[in-house]
């Protein structure tokens, strides 16, 4: 069974979701307490939120972050400008139930370790990537060939890896068909997002070996709304 995770994207306080990660694109969602208190009232447990501001190094939106983790979901992964052991703590200070890292073993390996080693059960590792290519600092910057990354990574013990395919991100446009040669590289907790668009895909993903599958353009669009598993 593989779960299906709704995402929550936030910047300047409203809830938006980007197509390809580029600024102004895409769905401005609104609220996004209030839509993550609908996500919750439809019966999910599970759901993923990403503080672009705190990403892109200009703000935080822990205020509304603090306030979902108060709405009753058994799982809250946060990702977004976590580069740093004291960060990383205060998210868990506001409710969140694990967090999403993904430039910080490429700039700060130091504090990386110390996260890994601390908070590891609670660390999820994003690989952002297109082509091949790990993506790193907002995407803007090369971090290296996904094999060797994943190889790199797999020395350390976290609770699981996602596969984010920047390639097709927010365009429903269909899931990364290689994903499933870099799933058997890696331990842990399998999850993926990017490109999720009909129930095909979500299948596929479960054929690959994916625990659970991140939707947000499909799931904003209606596509998706409402599968749970797969």
């Amino acid at each position: 069974m593989m779960k299906i995770v709704p995402s929550i994207d936030i910047s300047e306080g409203k809830a938006v979701k980007r197509i390809k990660g580029i600024k102004n694109s895409g769905l401005i969602l609104g609220d996004p307490v209030k839509i993550a208190e609908e996500i919750y009232s439809e019966g999910y447990d599970f759901i993923h939120v990403v503080d672009l501001d705190s990403a892109e190094g200009s703000g935080n939106n822990e205020k509304e972050i603090s306030l979902i983790a108060k709405i009753g979901f058994d799982k809250i992964e946060v990702g977004g400008g976590i580069r740093s052991y004291d960060k990383a703590n205060k998210l868990f200070s506001l409710g969140v139930t694990d967090i999403v890292i993904s430039t910080l073993p490429f700039t700060n390996l130091q504090e990386f370790r110390k996260i890994s080693t601390e908070l590891g059960n609670k660390t999820m590792i994003s690989i952002d990537y297109c082509n091949d290519v790990v993506l790193i600092k907002g995407w803007k910057e090369k971090g290296g060939k996904i094999s060797d990354v994943l190889l790199q990574l797999s020395k350390y013990d976290v609770e699981g890896i996602i596969f984010t395919y920047v390639c097709n991100e927010g365009t429903k446009l269909g899931i990364d068909e290689n994903v499933g040669k870099y799933v058997n590289l890696i331990k842990g907790i399998k999850g993926y997002a990017g490109g999720i668009g009909k129930i095909e895909d979500l299948q596929d993903l479960k054929n690959k070996g994916i625990d659970f599958a991140i939707v947000g353009m499909s799931f904003y669009s209606g596509n998706l709304r409402g599968v749970k598993v797969v």
